[in-house]
C-alpha cells in the first residue's frame, strides 16, 4: 500500500478542502479514506514495523505542480514511488495531492489554490507522522516538491509558525524545477532563513531551456525568473544545493530544443535515472554534495554548491558503491 493525503473537495469544486488521507491499493489502485489522521498516520508508520526492533527509515512527501488533476497526481506518485525503488530506495512515498485546476489556463487560480495548501503540508502531514514517533522510531522526512509544489513548500516554510511549534523538521528539500522567484533563496530573504531553520539540505535542480518557467511569460503575470530556470543566487545559504540538469536535457533531446513544449521541458527529469540517482544519492544523505558520482561542478560557477548532472551518469559499480556509502 501507499498513502496520499488530498486537499480537494468533493465533486472537484473549485478551492481548497479539508485534508482527506487516503492509503492507495498497490495492486487495485483503489483509494480508501481513514476518517482518523492518527490512525493513517499509524498506517504509514507501520510499514517500518519490526518484531521487537526499532522503526527507522525514511518518508518522501511528493508535491505535484501546476495544472494536474487528481488521477495525473495518481499516476505521479506511482511513477515517482516505481522509480525510487528501482533505484535502491527503500523508503515511503506519501504524496501531498492540492487541488490544481488541472487545466492549461488556470495558472493563477492555481497559485491561489497553492498559498492555501501550503499550511497543511506542515500541519496535517510532516508534523503529524513526526508527532506520532515513538523513542524507538527514527523516520527522516523529506520533501520532494515539482513545479508550483516547490511554491507551495515554500509556502509552508514560511508560515507554519502560525500553524504549528516551531520544532519540526525535514532532512531533505528537493524542488525540480521550481516555480519559485529565485531571489527568495538569497540569504538576505527571510524565506531562505526559514529553509534553513527547518531543513538539512535543500537542492534545486533546475533546466536552462524550460519553457514553462520561460521569463518573458511569468513577467506577464508580475513573476520574478523562477529558481527551475535561472537557479540559486550567489549568496543562498550554504545548505543550499543547485544542481543543473540543462546538458541531460540537451543529451535527451538534441537539436529540438526550439521545438519542444513547455511541458516536456519542464517534467523531463522523471523520465531519466540519471536524474533519479542523484535524487536517490540525496536522500540517502550519508555523503557530502561535493561527492556524488552523478554530478561535477558546475563550469564557471562563482560559488561553492553548484553543480552540473552528468549526462551519462556514473557506472553501476560506482553508483552502487556511492549508495552503500550514502546509506
Amino acid at each position: 500500500m501507499s498513502f496520499m493525503i488530498s486537499l480537494r473537495r468533493p465533486d472537484n469544486r473549485p478551492g481548497v478542502g479539508t485534508p482527506k488521507f487516503l492509503v492507495i491499493d498497490d495492486d487495485s489502485h483503489a483509494v480508501t479514506e481513514i476518517a482518523r489522521p492518527g490512525k493513517w498516520a499509524d498506517a504509514v508508520l507501520a510499514q517500518f514495523a519490526g518484531a521487537g526492533k526499532p522503526r527507522h527509515g525514511d518518508i518522501l512527501f511528493l508535491v505535484h505542480g501546476f495544472n494536474v488533476d487528481h488521477d495525473a497526481a495518481l499516476a505521479f506518485h506511482a511513477k515517482c514511488r516505481s522509480r525510487l525503488r528501482e533505484l535502491g530506495w527503500m523508503g515511503e512515498v506519501v504524496s501531498y495531492d492540492w487541488p490544481s485546476d488541472g487545466l492549461v489556463f488556470a495558472y493563477l487560480p492555481d497559485r491561489a489554490n497553492a498559498r492555501a495548501s501550503a499550511s497543511q503540508l506542515v500541519q496535517s502531514g510532516i508534523r503529524l507522522l513526526q508527532a506520532r514517533q515513538r523513542p524507538d522510531c527514527t523516520i527522516t522526512v523529506h520533501v520532494m516538491a515539482h513545479s508550483m509544489g516547490a511554491f507551495v513548500t515554500q509556502q509552508a516554510f514560511n508560515w507554519a509558525y502560525q500553524d504549528v511549534p516551531p520544532d519540526w523538521a525535514l532532512g531533505q528539500v528537493l524542488l525540480v524545477a521550481g516555480d519559485v522567484d529565485h531571489t527568495v533563496f538569497s540569504a538576505t530573504n527571510p524565506s531562505a532563513a526559514k529553509f534553513d531553520q527547518h531543513a538539512g539540505r535543500l537542492t534545486a535542480y533546475r533546466n536552462r531551456y524550460d519553457k514553462a518557467l520561460l521569463v518573458s511569460n511569468v513577467k506577464k503575470v508580475g513573476l520574478a525568473p523562477r529558481v527551475g530556470r535561472v537557479g540559486l543566487p550567489d549568496d543562498s545559504p550554504a545548505m543550499m544545493v543547485e544542481v543543473d540538469c540543462s546538458d541531460l536535457f540537451d543529451t535527451v533531446d538534441p537539436g529540438l530544443v526550439d521545438e519542444l513544449s513547455p511541458v516536456t521541458t519542464h517534467c523531463f527529469y522523471f523520465d531519466q535515472p540519471e536524474f533519479w540517482r542523484d535524487v536517490v544519492l540525496n536522500l540517502a544523505g550519508g555523503i557530502d554534495r561535493a561527492v556524488f558520482p552523478t554530478r561535477e561542478p558546475a563550469p564557471g560557477a562563482a560559488v561553492a554548491n553548484r553543480f552540473a548532472l552528468k549526462p551519462a551518469g556514473p557506472s553501476d559499480a560506482d553508483y552502487d558503491k556511492a549508495l552503500q556509502r550514502a546509506r
